[in-house]
């Protein structure tokens, strides 16, 4: 394959790669950013739809106290008690009528005494939802305003009840029960607003089968006989984790009441322990980052085709220069220093030629020297090596051998510390210590063991590089003044 063929070929393949490596971390991003910005809106509509319910809550809590607080319902129960007289249950049930009608909110009244038994209801529900319910009055709760549980209507509307002591001047006299509409719990979780097409807010409570939402749902099938809460009973359903508290953002590994897989973020309601859910077909998120992949691909595949013709044509354009700078290149490999390249264009092929043939100039000058300093480094009667910091030997010229007899082999393959005699092992390396901060070694003594066994005495000047940690040293043998 010439030098075109193969051009052409590393062209279309760049572009192509290019291209691909581009649409691999567009569509990276654009599913991270998908992601993260559903994870965003998923935090944020939980984190609001929980302060909704909460604020519902908190607006239950002040129907109660106010209608709690009526002196003359708490006197009405005291004379009641103190005498059984007929008229005062008339009066309770009447306050309870009124407080009842003044606000849509209330569903129901009801009052019993500390035993538990009724003494008056009002509006007309209560004393049917709360006669499940423990409705004897608790010591411990006094003044305490206390959640008693949900009821749902068979149209699917949830039925909240609040209890609340009454006492007179320090008397416990009995409990008020308060049945509340949670009709704004329904048009919380049924406003679809910011969730898309697949999108809804669950509330769920405990139940026998593991929970059960509070409202109908958003995708409940319209043939069902009686609408209204859905029993929820999956170890995958978001719905568990919010009624275990755990509350957090879960993009993987969910399945709703219809089985879908889904995004969701979950809160906790402490007071009613209910679970709130904020969940979004995982399909419908994935959809945005489908359609932008189709499109990536359809904008490739015709930025291919252009690639393709434009590498065509710069193959066949620089591909004879090329090919004349790589014939040039490869007599240099061979060994012809004196080989150059043609300049036959003034572009920038031209002055790529120009600038190949001052390289190979200088290479030539730097192969002439370098053959100059092995030929001195190998001649020279001194012992000149190149070692490192490390402790090892990079190179060492014929003289060491001839003077210390090693070859080679053993004095590059181990330590040169094995090979300094004992007595002077400390000074040397307190002197390698030394190189190994720039300072340089001028007539350091010590002795060098010969292969023989035998010891000599080595006199070293040596000029440490610590960028590199190498030590260029000159070493002579001297006599050792006690064989004199």
């Amino acid at each position: 394959m010439d030098i075109r063929t193969k051009l052409v070929f590393a062209l279309v393949a760049v572009a192509l790669g290019s291209m691909t490596a581009f649409g691999a971390f567009m569509y990276a991003e654009a599913r991270g950013m998908v992601d993260d910005g559903t994870r965003a809106q998923l935090e944020s509509l939980a984190e609001s739809e929980a302060e909704a319910v909460e604020s519902i809550i908190e607006g239950w809590r002040e129907h109660v106290q106010l209608i709690a607080s009526r002196t003359q319902l708490r006197m009405s129960l005291r004379d009641h008690i103190q005498t059984g007289d007929p008229e005062a249950a008339r009066r309770i049930r009447q306050i309870l009528r009124d407080a009842g009608s003044s606000t849509s909110s209330v569903a129901g009244l009801a009052v019993y005494d500390v035993e538990g038994r009724l003494v008056a209801d009002g509006v007309g529900e209560a004393d049917s939802v709360l006669a499940g319910m423990s409705t004897r009055s608790s010591p411990g709760t006094a003044n305490e305003i206390a959640f008693r549980g949900v009821s749902i209507t068979p149209g699917g509307f949830p039925r909240v009840a609040y209890s609340r002591s009454l006492s007179l001047e320090g008397e416990r006299l009995g409990t008020l029960f308060v049945l509340l509409n949670g009709g704004r719990l329904v048009e919380l979780t049924q406003d679809y607003t910011g969730l898309g097409e697949t999108g809804e807010v669950l509330l769920v409570e405990r139940a026998p089968a593991g929970a059960r939402t509070l409202h109908p749902v958003r995708h409940e099938e319209d043939d069902l006989e009686q609408p209204g809460a859905i029993l929820l009973d999956g170890p995958q359903d978001p719905s568990l984790l919010a009624l275990r508290a755990q509350e957090g953002i879960y993009t993987e590994g969910l399945i709703d009441y219809r089985g879908e897989a889904v995004w969701a973020a979950t809160r906790f309601i402490p007071e009613t322990q209910w679970g709130l859910v904020v969940k979004f077909d995982a399909a419908e998120k994935r959809d945005v980052i489908v359609e932008f992949r189709d499109s990536l691909i359809a904008l490739a595949l015709s930025l291919a085709g252009i690639a393709i013709l434009v590498a065509v044509v710069l193959g066949f354009r620089f591909a004879g220069p090329i090919h004349n700078l790589a014939e040039a290149a490869n007599r240099i490999r061979e060994g012809d220093l004196e080989a150059r390249a043609e300049v036959l264009r003034e572009d920038e092929i031209g002055l790529l030629a120009e600038t190949f043939n001052r390289m190979a100039d200088e290479l030539e000058e730097r192969v002439a020297e370098l053959h100059e300093f092995k030929k001195f480094f190998e001649v020279s009667p001194e012992m000149l090596c190149i070692a490192g910091t490390d402790g090892y030997f990079k190179r060492a010229n014929p003289a060491f051998s001839r003077v210390l007899g090693w070859g080679d082999e053993q004095l590059l393959g181990s330590p040169f510390y094995d090979l300094v005699h004992p007595d002077d092992l400390e000074a040397t390396q307190q002197e390698i210590d030394k190189l190994s901060r720039g300072i340089p070694t001028i007539s350091f003594v010590n002795r060098f063991r010969c292969e023989d066994g035998s010891y000599k005495r080595l006199r070293w000047n040596s000029y440490p590089e610590p960028e590199t940690g190498l030590l260029y040293a000159i070493a002579r043998e001297i006599e050792d003044p006690q064989a004199s």
